[in-house]
């Protein structure tokens, strides 16, 4: 009865092992085609667009540019500054930006996190700088 315990977990350990692995890989894979469509991105400046906000007397730049047929990438920057403050991959569901004079600019209104915080967070900054 011991020995069947012992072999069920040894089984189980090895399912969740592979398991494992093979979900490490795929996140890998697809973080190498976002990283690809990023460079790709940045090979071809004259695709991106850009606009600046029209709240906060223009302190704010947002570029955009079509890495696939249907994923935008969204940079912001400071305007006039090379400094990426945050970035965005969204699913285009309408490419016009919103800017709230709050203090918000909306880039994807079907999603409820669709929005970034101005001036953008720590985190936004943070995550801006990782490949």
């Amino acid at each position: 009865m011991r020995l069947d315990i012992r072999a069920a977990l040894r089984r189980a350990g090895r399912v969740l092992r592979w398991t494992l692995c093979a979900t490490f890989i795929l996140f890998a894979i697809k973080y190498c085609f976002e990283v690809k469509a990023r460079l790709r991105a940045d090979n071809r400046p004259d695709e991106w667009w850009s606009e600046v906000s029209p709240i906060q007397d223009g302190a704010y730049t947002a570029r955009l540019v079509f890495t696939s047929r249907d994923t935008i990438l969204l940079r912001l920057y400071r305007t006039g500054d090379p400094i990426l403050l945050a970035e965005r991959v969204y699913t285009e569901h309408g490419v016009a930006l919103h800017w709230v004079d709050d203090g918000w600019l909306i880039y994807d209104t079907s999603l409820d996190d669709g929005a970034i915080q101005l001036p953008p967070t720590r985190l936004d900054r943070l995550l801006a700088k990782l490949p």
